[in-house]
């Protein structure tokens, strides 16, 4: 497949396009065009560009050259091909049927979930820590942010003002003045809440982000109540739960096993959790392992 010229769908359509012709506009219309064009050899494949994989629609040349002609018959004028595209290969080459408009949203969909995936550089873990005798106050919030491609680390940690008479201690460690990896910063909900948002849309930030928490749900409840709406504002890439990934990666989806613990197990130095920020970055540094780590037979996990 790689000795044969395939050309992108969209820069195909584009460059026709680029005619200004009304007729040419009607002609790659969608509601009508791929129910028209049954038999175009339609292919799914990967282009690597600065070191990020994007899956793109090609088209083979003879597609190309069939459309070229019919639509210079249906435009009633001369049009220029397609330029041949040099030092262009894709991976992953595999061929995809297009019948309708239906086919053609369904696909694009897909080609966009996976180039969103794809970006998404930052893992973000986020945990907030709330007054033992009252969940709906909360004290700190802590986030820890991992850029993929150079393997950085970024750790904040916040306090609230608005509770700063309030201490954790019979139920829960008092640790807020613990944070291991910065300087923790009092502010109040508000202006900590404008923190959160600030770093996680920025311009390279907002839907290139992995949300990742141990009981995720829960942190984003916290985050919602701090008027962060996780879904809008940040717009994550994909989700992912610490917990359930072990207990997926052992065999047992019923299990939870706390922070604490499940760092101990897999031999992940920690220290002073129970401080929001230094959660959130044991959390992520959690997640990387269980990337790492392959599943449990079932001999292993009925011997845990």
């Amino acid at each position: 497949m790689s000795e044969v010229q395939l050309y992108q769908y969209h820069l195909v359509v584009k460059h026709w396009k680029g005619n200004k012709n009304a007729n040419i506009e009607q002609f790659f219309n969608a509601s009508h065009f791929f129910a028209n064009h049954p038999t175009l050899e339609f292919f799914l494949g990967i282009e690597s560009k600065n070191n990020e994989d994007y899956q793109v629609l090609l088209l083979s040349e003879d597609s190309v050259k069939s459309l070229h002609t019919e639509l210079e018959n249906f435009t009633s004028s001369k049009l220029s091909m397609i330029p041949k595209f040099q030092n262009v290969t894709y991976k992953k080459v595999k061929s995809t049927f297009i019948d309708s408009s239906q086919a053609f949203n369904k696909i694009n969909k897909e080609i966009k979930k996976f180039n969103k995936q794809s970006k998404a550089d930052s893992k973000l873990p986020v945990d907030v820590e709330s007054y033992e005798r009252d969940h709906s106050c909360i004290l700190e919030v802590g986030w820890s942010m991992f850029d993929s491609k150079s393997e950085k680390f970024m750790d904040r940690h916040f306090c609230a003002t608005e509770y700063k008479h309030l201490k954790n201690g019979q139920f829960v460690p008092d640790r807020k003045d613990r944070f291991n990896f910065g300087e923790t910063v009092w502010e109040s909900l508000t202006n900590i809440r404008d923190e959160i948002i600030k770093d996680l849309t920025g311009e390279n930030e907002k839907g290139n982000v992995v949300f990742v928490g141990h009981d995720v749900q829960m942190d984003v409840k916290y985050l919602e109540s701090m008027k962060v709406n996780v879904e809008e504002v940040i717009n994550p890439a994909a989700y992912f739960d610490t917990a359930e990934m072990n207990a997926a990666r052992v065999g047992k989806p019923n299990q939870r096993i706390g922070l604490g613990k499940l760092l101990d197990e897999l031999d992940i130095e920690n220290y002073c959790l129970h401080n929001a920020g230094n959660d959130a970055h044991y959390t992520l540094c959690l997640f990387l392992e269980l990337c790492k780590l392959p599943l449990q037979s079932p001999e292993e996990s009925s011997s845990d």
